[in-house]
């Protein structure tokens, strides 16, 4: 989560990729059309979809671009300790390619190019180095076929080629993403400067807004994707209600929620999960495992499951044996009606500040507001905390979170509750209905 006078909402860093949950083999996956087991060698193929999905796409950004040329890198490298690739590719890169298992690749986009428009480069292939990770396929019409481009070549070829094509254009987009003032020169930044020093006249634009924007409005394929992820993480917490008993520790109940993301049509985690005991429940970014769950705390559950490439993220908060306490009620019921004006606020056409500001209100009424201090919650998709600006007014079918909380450290608890919501015409629909958050229903499911 952010500060919450700060508002970056999906410009917040990322949660912690999680370990563990995706195997090295990826298990048979269906797609758009491409059904079965995925295909021996690298790039596998596209995923979640068919390449025409992400062909449309690309055709849908070259259109904004106009004319001139934009690069997009994928990651540079695999982070060490990371078996899941889903987890580090750029999700640029990946939104618009469906390639989740090749790093050190780059997209060439040339709107303007009267021929060919679309360019993919891959790494060149190490003869030593897919002894361990695997083969990669050579250039050639099955390696075109799989990923939906006419036009593939090695990373070798990108600079020349760019240079070129941005010599007859005449312009470059900087597609993003945009860093901050101590963080490495982008990559595609970098090149187009070594371009413009030895190509007079052409120039750089500022165009990061232009895939951020298409992200933030979500296809209803990609909802229906986030669906499921918030269908596993449903039954992840409603596991964790119903098996969570005193004397548990905050690693046995964190089994509990993922075997069940798993049983449930879950592939991976969208972030670390957090399950939180006693004053460890006031922490907001909390990673410890080893606490033991006592009779009276209250506990916190912030988790989401991964389906498809797209996350969920849900977070619940109950007393372990199963009764709130007045004090606990009180503070509980409080949350709960910060998180609904929250969602009263929110339509198409709406910032999201309008939502942090009413769910302000309604904290800071029941003499909280300093106990709350961080943003009002993100947008979801790609990543858990995916693109967006939360100052911007928000499109129909864009899905944020909302996740008001309340902390006491000092009385040993805090309370968060956090659901996904979808911006509609009208309003924001609650997606994440199959878990309860009325205190009195909680307390009938962990009734015992």
């Amino acid at each position: 989560m952010t500060d919450r006078r700060t508002f970056l909402g999906g410009l917040a860093a990322t949660a912690p990729a999680a370990l563990g949950m995706v195997p090295l083999a990826a298990p048979a996956r269906a797609q758009d059309g491409m059904a079965g087991p995925a295909l021996f060698g690298s790039p596998s193929r596209t995923f979640p979809f068919a390449p025409d999905v992400y062909r449309e796409r690309r055709a849908k950004l070259m259109a904004k671009m106009g004319g001139g040329v934009g690069v997009v890198y994928s990651a540079t490298s695999q982070p060490e300790g990371v078996l899941d690739p889903l987890s580090s590719q750029d999700d640029d890169f990946e939104y618009l390619t469906g390639i989740q298992d090749e790093v050190g690749a780059a997209l060439l986009l040339a709107p303007s190019e009267s021929g060919v428009r679309e360019y993919l480069f891959l790494r060149p292939r190490d003869d030593e180095s897919e002894r361990w990770e695997g083969v990669r396929l050579s250039t050639g019409a099955e390696l075109e076929r799989r990923t939906g481009f006419d036009k593939v070549y090695r990373s070798g070829s990108l600079p020349g080629m760019t240079s070129s094509l941005a010599g007859r254009s005449g312009k470059m987009h900087f597609l993003g993403p945009v860093v901050s003032p101590n963080a490495p020169v982008p990559a595609a930044l970098e090149l187009y400067g070594k371009i413009a020093q030895r190509n007079p006249g052409v120039v750089t634009v500022n165009s990061a807004t232009m895939i951020r924007d298409m992200r933030v409005q979500k296809e209803p394929r990609e909802i229906a994707h986030i669906r499921k992820a918030i269908a596993a993480t449903e039954a992840g917490l409603m596991a964790a209600m119903q098996q969570v008993r005193v004397g548990m520790t905050e690693r046995e109940l964190k089994a509990i929620i993922e075997n069940a993301f798993r049983a449930n049509g879950g592939d991976g985690l969208g972030f670390q999960s957090i399950t939180a005991t006693g004053r460890a429940s006031a922490v907001l970014h909390y990673d410890g495992n080893d606490g033991v769950i006592r009779d009276g705390d209250m506990v916190l559950c912030d988790v989401g499951a991964h389906v498809g490439g797209y996350s969920a993220d849900i977070t619940r908060s109950f007393p372990a044996n199963g009764r709130f306490t007045d004090e606990q009620r009180r503070i509980y019921d409080t949350v709960l009606a910060a998180q609904n004006a929250g969602q009263r606020a929110l339509k198409a056409g709406v910032p999201y500040t309008a939502a942090q500001d009413a769910a302000e209100k309604v904290i800071d009424a029941s003499g909280n507001g300093d106990a709350f201090w961080h943003s009002l919650g993100h947008f979801v998709g790609l990543d858990v905390h995916d693109v967006g600006d939360v100052r911007a007014p928000l499109p129909e079918n864009a899905v944020v979170t909302i996740e008001p909380g309340i902390y006491l450290p000092e009385r040993g608890f805090g309370v968060r509750i956090e659901d996904d919501y979808l911006i509609t015409r009208g309003g924001a629909e609650h997606m994440s209905t199959g878990v309860p958050r009325d205190a009195a229903a909680i307390e009938a499911l962990m009734a015992r």
